[in-house]
């Protein structure tokens, strides 16, 4: 088989010749990798895969696409101001529309040499009048740039497939569009607000994936780490998170693609309510101490006939700090664990590498894996 052959039929739930092995290799590994903070990671990151030898699911190809700003009109006049300090930088935007202002912050920290952070720290929709002015006039959602898409897949070829990034729709709302605090909380206390401003963003959110899977992506990869089993109980997943996740997977799905959903954290109380979003593949199996997820338990609450589980070797301790024995036999001791499971498997880390992994524990574990993926 090819590796875009064994990729796409282990995510599809059909016979493979044998388990893939392919960890979340994210930008800052690349440009730490090639000691380039500006590099473009579309190509390197193809490289790195191969010199690895890892099954090549490429992520370093989505595309960003801003709501407030990417498509102004006289009644949506977006003024962007940006202050930086060194690497750091904040970003104001304010929009003007007829009826009041929209402002939301944006700050981006440098928290590794290759590796920043960036997260809003003022949220547009502060109201419920917020949400009622992005409904009347906020321009419908413009034409995305996916040509970064076009050139992945180009490049990668039959190596393996892309999985660009989007967001589950609570990640969404909670990253670009609400304080997570007053999300939850109005979730209980604003149940009618909540369901509006959730489907407002899912809309919008639609009319971007159908320009993802017109430029025929393999695999969308969507975070769903917001809430996590730590912050959030099954009851309330289930019944104010789930449905919008679910319109989201399935709209995904029924186009022919597939849908991967990550939680990278803390996961093992709602491992009974994530099997019935319909996704056809789950990542990441994180076990203690960076999450909760027992292997096993993952294995039986999903249908190996319906869900591919990828995962289970810890990037931030033992990739980092570890021993090739230590390595090897957390490698080892996954591949046992599998054996259990009688669906399709794909060995991962539980998150992307850190910066400073030494490339000596990224062989051994893909030596480890070659060891026992025949």
């Amino acid at each position: 088989m090819t590796g875009r052959e064994r990729l796409l039929r282990a995510l599809n739930q059909q016979p493979v010749d044998r388990m893939p092995v392919s960890p979340f290799i994210h930008v800052n590994f690349v440009r730490e990798f090639f000691k380039d903070r500006d590099l473009d990671p579309i190509e390197p990151t193809i490289e790195i895969y191969r010199h690895f030898g890892f099954d090549l699911m490429h992520r370093n190809c989505s595309v960003e696409y801003d709501h407030l700003t990417a498509v102004q009109t006289p009644q949506w006049t977006a003024i962007v101001n940006q202050a930086t300090e060194g690497r750091d930088e904040t970003v104001t935007t304010v929009v003007t529309t007829p009826e009041g202002d929209i402002r939301r912050v944006r700050a981006a920290r440098w928290t590794c040499e290759y590796d920043a952070e960036s997260a809003l720290v003022e949220f547009p929709i502060k109201t419920p009048q917020d949400l009622e002015l992005c409904k009347k006039y906020m321009p419908p959602v413009g034409r995305l740039d996916t040509s970064p898409l076009s050139r992945a897949k180009g490049l990668v070829g039959d190596q393996g497939i892309i999985a660009p990034w989007i967001q589950g729709v609570f990640n969404e709302v909670s990253f670009w569009y609400r304080k997570l605090d007053d999300l939850i909380m109005d979730a209980i206390l604003q149940p009618d607000f909540y369901q509006d401003l959730m489907t407002f963003c899912l809309d919008r959110m639609l009319r971007l994936v159908e320009q993802y899977i017109a430029a025929d992506v393999d695999v969308l990869s969507a975070g769903g780490n917001i809430a996590n089993g730590k912050l959030v109980g099954r009851d309330f997943f289930a019944q104010h998170i789930a449905p919008y996740e679910r319109q989201l997977i399935e709209f995904i799905q029924e186009r022919g693609k597939v849908l991967l959903y990550h939680n990278c954290g803390y996961a093992r109380r709602l491992l009974p309510i994530y099997p019935t979003l319909g996704m056809k593949a789950y990542e990441s199996l994180t076990p203690p101490p960076f999450g909760d997820t027992p292997i096993a338990e993952a294995f039986s609450h999903f249908d190996p006939a319906k869900t591919t589980l990828l995962g289970n070797i810890d990037q931030i301790d033992l990739l980092r700090k570890g021993s090739r024995a230590e390595i090897q036999g957390a490698v080892e001791g996954t591949l046992h664990a599998v054996q259990a499971w009688k669906g399709n498997f794909i060995l991962a880390t539980t998150d992307y590498f850190n910066e400073n992994t030494p490339h000596d524990n990224i062989h051994a574990f893909a030596d480890a894996a070659r060891g026992g993926r025949g």
